[in-house]
């Protein structure tokens, strides 16, 4: 009778050890398969700050695992959308962005340094615009969305970002609206009632929709801003740079990519910033390359496929809030194999995931990443390139191929093979950067 009163209980001690061990094995394996955590961000991980008729904007979540925390803990990534002749209120952030028209067109208006600039802007065109800049901008398209994707740099506090208001009612609300009625009414030289009765007006929301005359109005102020591309442009000489407007880096049948750094414009320079474009063929891919010093930040801004990346420390690596006592394990056991054998083991986990239209994706230095497009249209990666400014991208196959530079005897050495087959393997690959894909691949007889 003792048994059979204890065996509820046991039965439910047995089940919820099952649940720990389910999610404990679930939770590894979210990082170590297929969906690429914790580099890989899809659809799931954004959230929305405002979403109405008139568009959307949404923010990526934070970079908090502590593979990634270091690097680009304090950068966030966003992207907005505007619907026909849409208009967004007057705001600033708290920090620096770099926008990219992902689609569309548009005019982006500038309260900075004491002056108005108005420029308009259009699909492929980067815009860097600082930190505390008042901005307000409208789709002068009358069919098309404006979209746009942003790399935003915080310098209030670490990894977070506010927007500010100083126009508006219940929503937006106005910032100048908590200050008390002395203040407003000294700065403003009136009556709180007659301020509120103009600054506290607007009540259509943070997106509201503009007449296609004030479209025209809008649209007349604004310039296209010089849009070259030398290098002697002033720090405070904002302007639009045309991404997919220069001459590719690289191009051919399998693909193009463009690059915008610190040389071109000085505003990128300052925040050690570079962006980049891979616009690679359906049924093609990117060789497997790493950058040496910048941390990538990937954004799939058309078509999809999937990625790959070698990685030797995810295996490592854990979300904030995993068992301390685990991680310490872990620590130990690396320890004592580095005492015993004399040395580290080395070895490389596969971080593999599909990709799509939205999708975020965390590349470290020194990793060998490839991207491969689907088979029924091209893929599109913007990428933001931070700590840039002494970068150098290292590609480890195809005609272009760091293997290919070494010398002879160190071939013989590194390969322990015949010169003749190493020299055939890495010279089979006649195309650089991009090449046929997995699909379509057509393999050398060499």
């Amino acid at each position: 009778m003792g048994a059979m009163k204890r065996s509820p209980l046991v039965l439910v001690l047995l089940l919820s050890l099952c649940s720990s061990l389910a999610l404990a094995s679930y939770s590894y394996g979210e990082e170590s398969s297929g969906s690429g955590r914790p580099y890989h961000y899809g659809e799931e991980s954004f959230r929305h700050w405002t979403r109405s008729r008139q568009g959307r904007f949404r923010v990526l979540e934070r970079f908090t695992h502590e593979l990634l925390e270091d690097a680009v803990g304090n950068y966030r990534v966003a992207e907005l959308e505007a619907a026909p002749r849409a208009f967004l209120q007057p705001s600033h952030y708290d920090a620096d962005e770099v926008m990219f028209v992902k689609e569309g067109e548009g005019v982006v208006a500038l309260l900075y340094r004491g002056k108005r600039e108005s420029f308009c802007v259009k699909e492929g065109d980067v815009l860097v615009i600082p930190a505390g800049a008042v901005v307000y901008s409208a789709n002068t398209h009358g069919s098309r969305w404006f979209r746009v994707v942003m790399l935003l740099n915080p310098v209030s506090t670490m990894g977070r970002f506010e927007e500010f208001f100083p126009i508006g009612g219940e929503s937006p609300e106005s910032f100048f609206s908590v200050f008390s009625d002395d203040v407003l009414q000294a700065a403003f030289n009136t009556r709180r009632e007659e301020w509120e009765q103009v600054f506290e007006k607007q009540s259509k929301g943070e997106i509201t929709t503009a007449s296609e005359e004030q479209i025209r109005e809008l649209s007349r102020s604004c310039s296209r801003g010089g849009r070259g591309h030398g290098g002697g442009e002033s720090m405070w000489d904002i302007k639009p740079s045309s991404l997919t407007g220069k001459r590719p880096r690289h191009s051919n049948n399998h693909g193009r990519h463009y690059e915008i750094t610190g040389d071109d414009c000085p505003q990128l320079r300052a925040l050690d910033i570079e962006v980049g474009l891979a616009n690679i063929t359906r049924g093609s891919m990117m060789v497997p390359s790493y950058s040496t010093h910048a941390y990538k930040v990937a954004i799939v801004v058309e078509g999809s496929g999937y990625f790959e990346m070698a990685c030797p420390h995810l295996s490592g690596g854990r979300a904030r809030g995993h068992d301390s006592r685990e991680r310490g394990r872990e620590e130990e056991e690396e320890g004592r194999e580095e005492q015993e054998g004399g040395q580290k083991s080395r070895s490389y986990k596969q971080v593999r995931s599909r990709i799509k239209e939205g999708s975020v994706i965390a590349i470290p230095p020194g990793h060998p990443t490839t991207l491969v497009a689907g088979e029924d249209k091209n893929l599109a990666v913007l990428c933001f390139g931070i700590n840039a400014r002494h970068d150098e991208k290292v590609f480890l196959a195809g005609s272009n191929s760091v293997l290919r530079q070494m010398d002879e005897p160190a071939k013989v050495l590194a390969f322990g093979a015949e010169r003749e087959k190493v020299d055939r393997l890495i010279g089979a690959q006649t195309d650089a950067i991009f090449v046929h894909g997995p699909g379509s691949r057509r393999i050398s007889s060499a």
